[in-house]
């Protein structure tokens, strides 16, 4: 597939573009674990290392959505834009995971495959305050930075690159 063009996704597949994986969930319950888990390691991380004092989760847990859970919508649009880096290392991949209410953006690297906990690395959470239709959100890679754009849910699309 070339890494200029574009990437429609299809209900429940797996598609790939370069080194990066874009699957379209089903389940809203699956994001919100994945979200859920996310922020609770976060905020451990923080508690950690503020020294493992204690009194502090609720702040530890704010401190840790605000550091995931991203708020980065313009405006009244047709569609949702997110530019994300695309790292040129052949062993790291990008994986998008969409439903109709969120974009989740792990980074997995090749060397953690033989780790007994190999899962990727949660990088980012977006969750959308309209609903989309994930198969038809497009994926293109430019200059070195993954271009996702996300139509919302019965509106018109066409990509502007």
């Amino acid at each position: 597939m070339n890494a200029s063009r574009g990437t429609r996704m299809d209900r429940a597949v797996q598609k790939r573009l370069n080194n990066c994986f874009i699957t379209i969930e089903s389940s809203e319950d699956r994001h919100k674990q994945i979200i859920q888990s996310t922020v609770a390691k976060r905020a451990y991380q923080i508690f950690e290392r503020r020294g493992c004092k204690h009194g502090f989760d609720l702040e530890d847990w704010v401190s840790a959505e605000k550091e995931l859970l991203h708020d980065d919508f313009h405006g009244n649009t047709s569609e949702f834009h997110f530019l994300l880096e695309c790292p040129r290392d052949p062993e790291v991949t990008t994986i998008l995971r969409l439903t109709t209410h969120s974009l989740v953006v792990f980074r997995s690297h090749a060397q953690l495959v033989s780790k007994v906990d190999n899962r990727p690395d949660v990088l980012s959470v977006h969750v959308l305050p309209e609903e989309i239709d994930p198969a038809q959100a497009d994926v293109k890679v430019v200059d070195g930075l993954l271009h996702v754009y996300m139509p919302k849910k019965n509106n018109y699309y066409t990509s502007p690159i």
